[in-house]
């Protein structure tokens, strides 16, 4: 057989493969894993979800930023939280200290899960949104603040997603000593974690 005629026989077999994977969704859920389970509101229900009982810590050297990003706050054996980020913005008026935390689930064809900060609840016709549902808190030198949010988690990546906090509050700056240029470790903690779950309806 001529290779012009293996090349007219494999182009509709392939076409044939795509159209199925197509079909199937397995293109998209290869593409944007989670998120595309997230939005299939008529093929998939997030009724399963709740939030998670328990407060989760981390300690983090505020001497050496960067050493901090991996450190585990949660991890229950098949989803997990880390800190993705942290840096000190120079300036109190944008918030000072800010942590990012990257959530990690799973997904496969029939399912997905995660466990995160924000809730990704669905709004039928294709959509969902996000909400934080936790909230953190910071204890340095035997004070405890409460830390607002930064940025809930938009599903960015294929198994999670993103969510982050400013760590110390405006008062914190206005303590007495209290600067930008922090050396100490700061204890953070976090509940009201959710865990989202999308079944087959």
């Amino acid at each position: 057989m001529h290779i012009k005629q293996k090349v007219l026989i494999l182009i509709p077999v392939i076409f044939l493969i795509m159209l199925i994977l197509w079909q199937t969704g397995l293109i998209n859920l290869n593409m944007y894993g989670i998120s595309h389970i997230a939005q299939d509101s008529k093929k998939f229900t997030d009724t399963l979800g709740h939030k998670i009982d328990g407060n989760y810590s981390v300690l983090i050297d505020l001497s050496d930023l960067k050493s901090n990003v991996g450190k585990e706050i949660y991890n229950d054996g098949s989803h997990k939280i880390v800190v993705a980020w942290i840096d000190n913005t120079g300036n109190v008026r944008s918030g000072g200290y800010r942590i990012g935390f990257r959530s990690i689930g799973r997904y496969s064809s029939n399912e997905a899960s995660l466990v995160s900060g924000a809730r990704h609840e669905s709004l039928g016709d294709q959509s969902f949104t996000t909400y934080m549902s936790a909230k953190m808190t910071a204890e340095y030198e035997n004070r405890e603040y409460i830390s607002s949010i930064f940025s809930s988690g938009a599903l960015t990546y294929k198994d999670g997603d993103e969510f982050g906090f400013y760590i110390f509050p405006t008062e914190f700056y206005e303590g007495e000593g209290n600067t930008l240029d922090e050396k100490g470790i700061v204890k953070l903690m976090l509940k009201g974690l959710y865990k989202n779950i999308w079944s087959r309806s």
